[in-house]
């Protein structure tokens, strides 16, 4: 059995800022921790050792003090001697003797101490200490054996107040350490944006270069000058071939100009001696006519585009009213296709070519009547700051896959055979998505309605210009530099 790993199986990659970031986030709570931990160990080892040697050497003196007060007192003075030892407050005290307890109160009894304990004081004669829970409190317990009068002196001395001590400590030092942490994370942030600007210039200059800005250069950067300068040479390179070859574009769509006028004004000769040809001639001839004017329009679409490959294209930018040249354009191309202007579209401007807008919807209105049995509905819509003039068809529809690549130069779709009259150059929406590039709005298909395919050109709304500058706005030329789709 054959298993197939799926794309989403593999480990997630993160990018370097992420990762720079994680990594002084971790080295930071790292060395915090290691910090905050040993740091508290040595304290609460050194506190707790002097407090322990500190009550150790009180419990000697108490200790001492039972000793010289009872001397060879009867058990009846066992009480008073326990008690006049116990000044500190929360010390509990014990004297123990024959298998009985005497304490500092009446209330609390020797039973507490562990047996163990006792047993090695009392039995094994040696002085013990211990740190013990009695009662949800630390206790430091301390044991003397005093043979000299047969009795062991026991001492309870409350923790809690080094234990609080110590709990403040913690809280302070796990504080510190998440300050810590949070520190790192912002110095790895700052390090890590001063380390991927540069990579963000890069995809910057990238995306102006796919935009058609192919003037576009890195700056000089110490740290990426093999990839600057890689980069800019590429960039150089690029350019280069591409002005090289728009200009041979553009060099032979002007060379076939003059041809094609000659042959142009053949026909006509030959169309004004009609009569004289004969029947199979005349077909011919008017095959010939059809096919030259096809060519004809090509060699001018192509003229454009190449001009405008070259960056040598010049549109004249004026204030538009959009939806006044709409209706004269469709009004103009066929006064039966119906017309739909919605009302928040009604007196929108768009800064434009007045010339290269029409030529959209010509062309949209073109590709609908050559590859779609015509445009069955035009409208203009407003979305925000955008206009959108959409053409229908009469057509079987464009197949999604094949919506994006209409708009590539020569392309006439997989069911172009079956869509009408092929005889377009596969041109027209490659020159509608260029127009519409250059003045910062593009086209897209959808699905009609009506079962056709819906051809969509954007635009941005500009507000009209007062009247005291339009005059000033007006022919106003500005070059078009574009880069190839």
């Amino acid at each position: 059995m054959t298993s197939h790993r799926h794309a989403d199986s593999r480990p997630r990659r993160y990018g370097l800022q992420a990762r720079v970031i994680a990594a002084f986030v971790f080295g930071a709570a790292l060395v915090s921790a290691v910090l905050a931990l040993n740091t508290y160990f040595f304290v609460r080892r050194d506190l707790v050792a002097q407090r322990e040697s500190s009550d150790l050497r009180q419990t000697y003196v108490n200790a001492h003090l039972v000793k010289v007060e009872l001397g060879a007192s009867s058990t009846a003075n066992l009480a008073n001697a326990v008690s006049s030892v116990a000044t500190q407050q929360g010390v509990q005290s014990f004297i123990y003797r024959a298998g009985t307890w005497y304490s500092n109160s009446a209330s609390i009894s020797g039973a507490q101490i562990p047996g163990r304990f006792v047993h090695a004081v009392v039995h094994g004669g040696e002085v013990a200490d211990q740190r013990v829970i009695i009662g949800g409190a630390p206790m430091f317990l301390v044991g003397i054996p005093i043979p000299a009068i047969g009795i062991a002196y026991f001492q309870e001395l409350p923790l809690t107040d080094l234990a609080s001590t110590l709990n403040v400590l913690g809280a302070v030092l796990t504080t510190v350490a998440i300050a810590t942490t949070a520190g790192g994370a912002l110095v790895g942030w700052l390090i890590s944006r001063r380390l991927v600007r540069p990579l963000g210039d890069v995809v910057v200059a990238a995306t102006d270069i796919a935009s058609g800005a192919l003037d576009r250069r890195l700056p000089d950067d110490p740290d990426l000058q093999p990839l600057v300068t890689t980069f800019n040479e590429m960039v150089s390179t690029l350019q280069a071939r591409i002005e090289r070859d728009a200009r041979f574009a553009s060099d032979v769509t002007h060379e076939l100009r003059s041809p094609l006028t000659t042959i142009g004004a053949s026909v006509e000769l030959l169309r004004s001696h009609r009569s004289l040809l004969p029947e199979d001639g005349t077909k011919a001839l008017d095959t010939l006519q059809i096919e030259v004017e096809r060519f004809s329009q090509m060699v001018q679409e192509l003229l454009e585009i190449a001009t405008m490959d070259a960056g040598a294209a010049v549109l004249h930018f004026t204030e538009v009213p959009l939806d006044a040249l709409v209706r004269v354009t469709v009004s103009g191309y066929n006064p039966h296709i119906p017309l739909s202007i919605a009302p928040e579209a009604v007196g929108i401007w768009v800064r434009g070519d007045k010339r290269r807008l029409q030529q959209v919807l010509l062309n949209l209105l073109d590709n609908a009547e050559t590859y779609a049995g015509g445009a069955v509905l035009v409208s203009l819509d407003r979305h925000g700051t955008w206009a959108t003039i959409a053409v229908d068809d009469a057509g079987p529809g464009i197949a999604p896959h094949e919506r994006e690549r209409v708009f590539e130069r020569f392309y006439r779709g997989a069911a172009s055979g079956r869509r009408g009259d092929t005889g377009g150059s596969g041109l027209g929406l490659a020159l509608v998505a260029e127009h519409l590039r250059a003045h910062g709005g593009g086209a897209h298909i959808e699905e009609s309605p009506a079962g056709g395919a819906r051809v969509v050109a954007t635009l941005p709304v500009a507000a009209p210009l007062a009247p005291a500058v339009e005059p000033a706005s007006k022919g106003a030329a500005a070059r078009v530099r574009r880069g190839p789709r």
